[in-house]
């Protein structure tokens, strides 16, 4: 199974304007991806949320989906290297997690060295729907 980390613009993409994201959290409630949240992917989802006035019930849908969903847990290292320093935290939560693949729209994070961070490849949505349709986990 695959380890996964998702961007907080990519919740918005899936739940809001059902976006291609969709598919992806799709295959987290099948149990064929496995989902790493952290306390300040939760923050950045809820200040976005509010940034964009979404409505209470769907904030609410994805906050239910991340604790139910999501594994969450508390990175236990530090990482300065992103251009953004307010993305270092996926960067974090990447390399204590594990994670496969961090899935982001975020240049600061796509330009990266070889677009990755420790084992972690860092893919924009449609790159990691095509990887998934290749592997056979997407029809």
């Amino acid at each position: 199974m695959l380890n996964i980390i998702i961007d907080a613009n990519q919740f918005l993409s899936a739940f809001i304007f059902h976006g291609m994201m969709k598919i992806v959290f799709d295959l987290v409630l099948d149990n064929k991806l496995k989902l790493y949240v952290a306390p300040a992917l939760r923050r950045e989802v809820l200040r976005k949320l509010h940034e964009f006035e979404v409505d209470q019930q769907v904030q609410e849908e994805i906050m239910f989906f991340i604790e139910k969903r999501g594994i969450s847990i508390t990175p236990n290292v530090k990482v300065t290297v992103c251009r953004d320093p307010e993305d270092n935290y996926l960067l974090e939560l990447a390399e204590t997690s594990k994670a496969t693949y961090l899935i982001t729209r975020d240049k600061d994070l796509l330009e990266l060295p070889n677009k990755r961070w420790k084992n972690t490849k860092i893919l924009k949505p449609e790159q990691f729907l095509s990887y998934l349709r290749r592997k056979k986990l997407l029809s």
